[in-house]
């Protein structure tokens, strides 16, 4: 393991253990958040429908250098898990997620490990509507 590789890891390792603590999620850039998601639907295409884990590596080459790849990550499951609960499908077309549910996970306020599922959907509803009337 390569010190960068070490480093990210404990990173990772510490950003979880505060998280698990209840510290705030820091918001990250949306792009990111696409990135990392086509990634996944990439790397499960490639393992036969099995949803794979992505490793630090393949994380930090998707993102944007200087980005916060733990938020990130975890920014990302939190949409994964939503997306698996079926609470995306409105904004769902085959894998790919409309852009205002990158712009709102990237941004919604997280404290520690959860995310409301619910009020993430309360939230995409007001904001796409908001932004249909204009």
């Amino acid at each position: 393991m390569t010190d960068e590789q070490s480093e990210r890891l404990e990173a990772l390792r510490g950003f979880i253990k505060a998280a698990e603590a209840g510290a705030d999620i820091p918001p990250v850039e949306a792009e990111d958040l696409k990135r990392l998601h086509d990634l996944g639907v990439e790397t499960t295409k490639r393992c036969c429908g099995k949803d794979g884990v992505l490793s630090m590596e393949a994380m930090a080459r998707a993102c944007d250098p200087g980005a916060n790849l733990p938020a990130v990550w975890l920014r990302h499951t939190h949409l994964r898990s939503l997306v698996r609960k079926g609470l995306l499908n409105e904004w769902q077309h085959g894998t790919a997620l409309d852009e205002a549910v990158f712009r709102l996970g990237a941004t919604i306020s997280i404290h520690g490990m959860d995310l409301d599922g619910e009020a993430f959907v309360r939230q995409l509803r007001e904001m796409t509507a908001a932004s249909s009337q204009r």
